[in-house]
């Protein structure tokens, strides 16, 4: 098949030194006309016009495509000096204020120059959209709120609320006005139905939740379902993390309160400090942290691995974790029979979760060293999020190097990616350009995990040029088929931020350096090691 006849849209943006958004963005405001060929493409004379217009284009559409809507709140907020969310941006978008100029990675993006210089009618808009957003907030509830004050479950408020002609608000919230109504309008035989989460089975039994963990540790209560919810962990760079919480039945709280050996008016009139009457009915069961930890240290002595476990105590359950040997054994599966096995644990098999966050990384990592599992690489561009100017791949197992090669980008290196990475011009003049690269990268990590430090630059850039050169990016075009070595680094080292891999910005040895991570990833942090193993969580 010979050369398609006129310019795609790629094409027509290399010809008139315009980047794709533009063209893109400039058809919407009929600054690009509509491709005049049958085929869906511009023709020579359109492209050399829009060439010719291509400042006027740029100066209407300025050089940069637009900010999501986290960014573009900021810039309004110092602007105008209105706080504002996210939210906000939308709204004012909906309102026809803001244009919204393309999108990234599912993100829709703002016009940037409203952003920076809003104007007069602008800035009222968005007091008054936040005057609006503050006021439903005041008047409004989260459907988990809302299931609380009525003492249902999400999905019970959910049916109530749809039975009572009930619909959620701006931001899935309910008006606080509805929520009033359906709590006092239960029916007598509903009551005993309720699910209340620990805290507020506390609150209806008239005691300290120290009682009520008491009556479940005895074995007098049972949850009969769960939620999700989400809270803050930590203090000053704490982070939004979701816990399950267990849910307990109000009839069943009745019959716990009818307990005759219980002399409840001293449980409800305890004071701090003072011994809880209830604590002898719990000496008598067995300890669920006492089977925890005796399994644990089990499977440090008979299984000779490193083992840790700490108690989640908004979720009440224990975590354990494990390094596992370099043929990634014993699986999950494989602990689960041995807790079964285990006589002094199986009966809280339920309240035990096998592999915290933590440990998944750690047998994540392990997966991806195991023979033929996974492939790192690493990209150097021409600018930042630019052409690829080298790319190296080694084999995650056996830490062979697959490819290393420089690549010829066929634009000239910004001055600030050359102070990067010191790649000149002249010494990638007679290198390979990408589409002859292109193959080879396929083939190393066809069948592999392709895994990156910075999974979403180098996903970014290598498909940024296949759509550039109109090339198949194959597998590589799939974002299930990579995986980020620095995400994962994070959490095993508990912080939320940018972590810098130190690699010296050439690809071979970046990727190597992501090796050695990937390496210690597969490892037990020095917290878990057995002196210091057990943690307990908020």
């Amino acid at each position: 098949m010979g050369k398609q006849k006129g310019f795609g849209p790629v094409q027509l943006a290399d010809h008139a030194g315009l980047c794709r958004w533009q063209v893109d963005r400039g058809l919407v405001k009929g600054l690009v006309p509509r491709p005049a060929l049958e085929s869906g493409r511009w023709s020579d004379e359109q492209a050399d016009d829009v060439a010719a217009r291509s400042g006027e284009i740029r100066e209407v559409l300025g050089d940069r495509q637009g900010f999501g809507a986290t960014r573009t709140a900021e810039l309004l907020q110092e602007a105008t000096g209105v706080e504002l969310w996210s939210c906000d941006v939308e709204t004012l978008a909906a309102r026809g204020l803001i244009d919204e100029t393309g999108e990234w990675k599912d993100h829709t993006l703002y016009d940037p120059r409203v952003a920076a210089e809003p104007s007069a009618e602008v800035a009222e808009a968005l007091r008054e959209i936040v005057e609006q957003r503050v006021a439903w907030y005041a008047s409004s509830a989260t459907r988990e709120a809302a299931a609380g004050r009525c003492g249902w479950t999400e999905t019970e408020f959910e049916n109530r609320a749809r039975e009572a002609g009930m619909k959620p608000g701006q931001f899935g919230r309910w008006a606080l006005e509805g929520i009033e109504r359906l709590a006092g309008v239960e029916e007598p035989d509903v009551a005993g139905a309720r699910m209340l989460g620990p805290d507020e089975a506390a609150e209806y039994m008239g005691v300290r939740r120290r009682e009520f963990d008491y009556c479940v540790e005895a074995g007098w209560l049972t949850a009969v379902s769960q939620i999700r919810r989400t809270v803050w962990s930590g203090q000053y760079r704490g982070y939004n993390k979701t816990v399950v919480v267990p849910l307990y039945r109000a009839a069943d709280l009745d019959a716990v309160l009818r307990i005759e050996d219980v002399d409840w008016d001293t449980v409800r009139t305890l004071k701090p400090r003072q011994v809880s009457p209830l604590r002898k009915f719990v000496s008598q069961a067995p300890k669920r942290a006492e089977a925890v930890r005796a399994f644990v240290e089990q499977l440090r002595a008979d299984h000779g691995l490193v083992a840790w476990c700490r108690y989640a105590n908004l979720a009440n359950r224990w975590i354990v974790d494990w390094e596992p040997r370099e043929d990634g054994t014993p699986t999950v599966e494989d602990v689960q029979a041995l807790v079964a096995a285990d006589a002094g644990l199986a009966p809280y098999a339920d309240t035990v979760q096998l592999l915290g966050e933590v440990g998944r990384v750690v047998h994540w990592a392990r997966q991806m060293l195991q023979p033929c599992a996974a492939v790192l690489i690493d990209t150097e561009t021409h600018a930042l999020w630019g052409s690829v100017m080298e790319v190296a791949a080694v084999d995650c197992a056996t830490g062979e190097t697959l490819l290393n090669t420089l690549v010829n980008p066929e634009v000239p290196v910004t001055d600030g990616a050359f102070a990067v990475h010191g790649i000149s011009d002249e010494m990638v003049a007679d290198a390979p350009t990408f589409d002859q690269v292109l193959p080879d990268l396929l083939r190393v990590t066809a069948g592999r995990t392709v895994l990156a430090y910075s999974e979403e630059y180098d996903r970014t850039v290598v498909n940024g040029d296949c759509r550039r050169l109109e090339l198949p990016s194959g597998h590589l075009g799939r974002s299930a088929n990579w995986d980020c070595v620095m995400e994962a680094r994070s959490t095993w080292e508990g912080v939320r931020e940018w972590l810098p891999l130190g690699g010296g910005h050439r690809a071979l040895g970046d990727v190597q350096c992501a090796l050695d991570v990937l390496r210690e990833l597969a490892t037990a942090p020095s917290w878990a090691r057995p002196k210091v193993a057990e943690q307990v969580s908020a």
